[in-house]
């Protein structure tokens, strides 16, 4: 039986978080919630664009590699930009 491990905000994460299980041998796969006839209701219906489902006997450890992942991300900030070029530029 599949379960839910994430609730997806967009399809970008989505993938990024199913190819990140698969590179640790978790299969994992995404459904979203939109259909074309539907244009964005189900994502307000539904708090997201989509799910990441695994098997029942993964569902603990994709949510531990899902939650550390996530953590890691937050982490990592862009490069600090200059406010203002220096003078004579």
């Amino acid at each position: 039986m599949l379960k839910r491990v994430y609730l997806a905000p967009d399809e970008f994460t989505a993938i990024t978080l199913k190819e990140m299980l698969a590179s640790r041998d978790i299969k994992a796969m995404t459904r979203r919630f939109e259909t074309s006839w539907l244009d964005g209701l189900p994502k307000v219906m539904k708090g997201g664009w989509g799910e990441v489902l695994v098997d029942e006997k993964d569902e603990k450890q994709a949510e531990e590699c899902i939650k550390e992942f996530l953590e890691q991300s937050k982490e990592i900030e862009p490069e600090s930009q200059p406010d203002s070029l220096p003078e004579g530029s």
